[in-house]
């Protein structure tokens, strides 16, 4: 009986960890698709981190994306969006502009699209490589301030969090930033280094690599 008992143990175990094991692999290619390879990201740098600048950075985000709303309506491709943003920069200036003035401030402003260096970004369980991606800036004053980016086209907004403030339920004001984010589709991110790049995966490999030890072990320990 204790046998039977035993066995039967080894045998959840056994099926939990499978269920965990295929759970993980499903999720792979769900958090590669996240961000898309084609697209185009929105980066809008606030002047400082101070309260008044990270609220008139919420301002600005908003505006621009109300108007990327309305123009992109329909189904377009990535040249179609990148030729609708090249060609409509003045509207987006004027857009940026005419929030900054309404909210009481003198800062200056820049609107730009081109390539733009991006740090590593840890998103769920997916690290995206620092490097070169093609971006809508916004730099509000001396742009010195926490930033926030989504991607524009496609549609996919995300929280840009800094100083370990990457837990939903922490009041962080970068968390806030998401609650009204187009279509609900806001994501957290964070801002890694090198190192913690590699640290975290050498440790993802060390954890399968066990993990698949001890279901082998489980499996001999029935034949």
């Amino acid at each position: 009986m204790r046998m039977q008992a035993r066995y039967g143990y080894l045998l959840f175990i056994l099926v939990m960890l499978l269920m965990s094991w295929d759970a993980q692999r499903n999720q792979a290619p769900l958090a590669a698709a996240a961000i898309p390879e084609e697209s185009i990201r929105l980066r809008i740098l606030a002047n400082s981190d101070g309260a008044n600048d990270q609220w008139l950075k919420r301002q600005v985000r908003d505006r621009v994306v109300d108007q990327m709303n309305k123009w992109v309506a329909e189904p377009m491709s990535l040249e179609e969006a990148r030729a609708l943003v090249s060609s409509n920069l003045d509207v987006l200036e004027q857009v940026v502009g005419n929030t900054i003035r309404e909210s009481g401030a003198s800062y200056t402003y820049e609107v730009q699209l081109g390539e733009v260096e991006f740090p590593a970004k840890l998103y769920g369980d997916r690290v995206y490589p620092a490097g070169l991606y093609e971006a809508l800036v916004v730099t509000i004053g001396k742009g010195e301030g926490k930033n926030w980016w989504c991607v524009l086209f496609p549609p996919l907004c995300f929280v840009d969090t800094v100083s370990g403030q990457a837990a939903a339920e922490e009041a962080g004001e970068d968390v806030k930033d998401g609650e009204s984010d187009m279509e609900g589709k806001v994501r957290e991110s964070q801002e890694i280094s090198s190192a913690d790049v590699a640290g975290e995966m050498e440790l993802r490999f060390f954890l399968v690599d066990w993990l698949d030890k001890l279901i082998q072990w489980i499996k001999g320990f029935f034949k």
